[in-house]
């Protein structure tokens, strides 16, 4: 058993670990994605204002409203939630694996929370930890038939993410018996906590938008297949996890034909647990093949892949699996070459393009450090275009792109530069409006190509000079 006769000890343990691994990888600005930055650029707004900006709709009001409060503490505490989130979802995951009996709880957590896209993203500021984490607390408080904290928690990571919703078809699932009054009060005291925590989080957007809020935005079109899984499978498990899985996958199916079943569990784990499960990971699935913009939209699947091998691997093949994905944080990473946004790679990185893009593959660095020495490049050439743009002339409009949000949240800690306009994306007829009121209009690197894409053109080239 998980549990030692001092029953939080290896809890703690496990909290301690996970969050000071994060602690190296949380400086570094506010993360890789425009959508982090973002979100430090929508606290301040609401900061400044008074009034609930969202970074994105449908909006994340519950970690964007605390990190408005916050304003001003800089990126390592909001980087510094995240990975305290994290260590918080690794401990619930044990939790639940021990309220199954399993074995080998803690080595199963620690794998769950060195998944590369996990870990990588639980070190800036983005809502995956506090969304996964108040999903695993709101399912722990459900095996515990604590009915009204499980709607709490799940309304509380609906308010950090809209997709968590969809765990009510699982509990439905782990909490059928055939007796239709009894689950169908059982799942009001669910339902009915959520749904008012759900609603109070996303009021302020309500009292905005309506319910035009609810709505989710593809800027572009969908990305080639090979981004898509390549974003799916190895930039979630990493190489070393992709090799490991496939590997273990082929001999649960031997195992699972020899029936020998019940893996690393001291009990039979329930079938409605299993079928739960399997359902959930085809409804985030289907959800990421929607829109398969980032690697993070799969990460609720993951304690339940970790938990279903569990059952069908023996004890050696299931610790086999766990320390791969750990070690799969720290070696063999594949990322850009790009000099603006791309990563650090060793000389004995091997370079090739896919879907017109320079990869490398480097066995000697891991996706954590390869995203770590990304934040730090896309930074230098931030600072650097910010530099840049002071040199330029009155009225200049600077069509930024993805670049956006950094500039922007870098530029509130410089003085003010009013006779340059950073733009995130304009159509055709805004840059001829610029242009006839005497602007001259430049793109940053790629944005030309992206600007088009948004309003499905092809001005900008016409238009506006590189910059």
């Amino acid at each position: 058993m998980f549990l030692s006769k001092n029953k939080y000890l290896p809890f703690l343990i496990l909290f301690l670990i996970v969050f000071i691994s994060r602690l190296p990888f949380l400086s570094a600005g506010y993360g890789v994605e425009e959508d982090s930055w973002g979100i430090a650029l929508a606290a301040f707004h609401t900061k400044l204002t008074g009034i609930y900006e969202p970074s994105r709709f449908p909006g994340h009001p519950v970690q964007e409203l605390i990190y408005s409060a916050l304003w001003g503490a800089g990126p390592a505490v909001f980087n510094g939630l995240c990975a305290f989130f994290s260590a918080l979802a690794a401990v619930f995951f044990a939790l639940i694996l021990d309220h199954f009996r399993f074995r080998y709880a803690f080595p199963a957590a620690l794998a769950f929370a060195f998944v590369p896209v996990f870990y990588i993203s639980s070190c800036y500021t983005i809502d995956f930890a506090w969304s996964e984490a108040l999903v695993l607390m709101s399912m722990y408080c459900f095996l515990k038939n604590k009915y009204i904290p499980t709607g709490i928690f799940l309304g509380l990571a609906v308010g950090c993410r809209v997709t968590c919703g969809v765990m009510l078809l699982p509990y439905l699932i782990m909490m059928w018996n055939g007796d239709l009054k009894d689950m169908f009060i059982r799942m009001l005291k669910i339902a009915v906590p959520m749904a008012v925590v759900a609603v109070l989080a996303f009021l302020p957007v309500i009292l905005q938008f309506g319910t035009s809020f609810f709505m989710y935005y593809d800027q572009f079109p969908y990305p080639p297949i090979t981004k898509v899984f390549y974003k799916m499978i190895i930039g979630v498990w990493g190489i070393v996890g992709v090799v490991a899985l496939a590997a273990m996958v082929f001999v649960a199916v031997l195992q699972k034909r020899k029936q020998n079943r019940g893996g690393s569990f001291e009990v039979t784990l329930d079938k409605k647990i299993i079928v739960a499960a399997v359902v959930l990971i085809i409804l985030y699935c289907i959800s990421y093949f929607r829109l398969p913009q980032k690697s993070g939209y799969m990460i609720p699947v993951i304690p339940f892949v970790i938990l279903l091998l569990g059952y069908y691997l023996n004890a050696l093949n299931f610790k086999i699996l766990c320390y791969a994905l750990i070690a799969s944080s720290f070696v063999c990473s594949i990322n850009l070459t790009d000099k603006l946004r791309g990563a650090e790679y060793s000389g004995y990185a091997l370079t090739f393009t896919v879907s017109g893009q320079e990869l490398f593959f480097d066995p000697l660095s891991g996706p954590v450090f390869s995203d770590y020495s990304k934040r730090k490049q896309k930074i230098k050439y931030t600072e650097e275009a910010i530099w840049r743009s002071g040199e330029a002339l009155p009225k200049t409009v600077i069509i930024a792109g993805w670049w956006y949000n950094e500039i922007m949240v870098t530029k509130l800690e410089q003085a003010p530069n009013d006779h340059v306009i950073f733009e995130p994306y304009i159509d055709a007829a805004k840059m001829k409006s610029y242009i006839s009121d005497g602007y001259r209009i430049f793109y940053m690197p790629e944005q030309n190509l992206y600007n088009d894409l948004m309003y499905n053109m092809q001005e900008t080239d016409k238009l506006a000079n590189p910059f």
